[in-house]
């Protein structure tokens, strides 16, 4: 049986550009989606790679800081909710 971990994080630590982008990089339909990922209504689950390659997520720069955190962490996924909470190591972006 194997167990991971993953890393539970707001979208909030994603700029709003980011979370566009990211969007649009998962939006169903899109061809040579990037990385292993799930989208949901919410956020999105994504996989951290141990050695990723750096033109995977290239159109989602804020987001290699949150694959980094997770590793660091040993976590293979993390967890993007917009509900979720926030890690004050990270940047994070109020949208008030």
């Amino acid at each position: 049986m194997s167990v991971r971990k993953f890393l539970d994080l707001s979208t909030g630590h994603l700029s709003p550009r980011d979370r566009e982008q990211l969007s649009q990089a998962l939006a169903p339909g899109t061809r040579n989606t990037p990385g292993t990922c799930l989208v949901g209504p919410y956020g999105w689950m994504i996989y951290a790679e141990e050695e990723p390659d750096p033109l995977t997520w290239s159109e989602v720069p804020g987001l290699a800081a949150l694959l980094a955190r997770a590793r660091e962490l040993d976590c293979d996924y993390v967890l993007l909710d917009a509900d979720g909470p926030v890690d004050e190591t990270l940047p994070f972006f109020d949208e008030d």
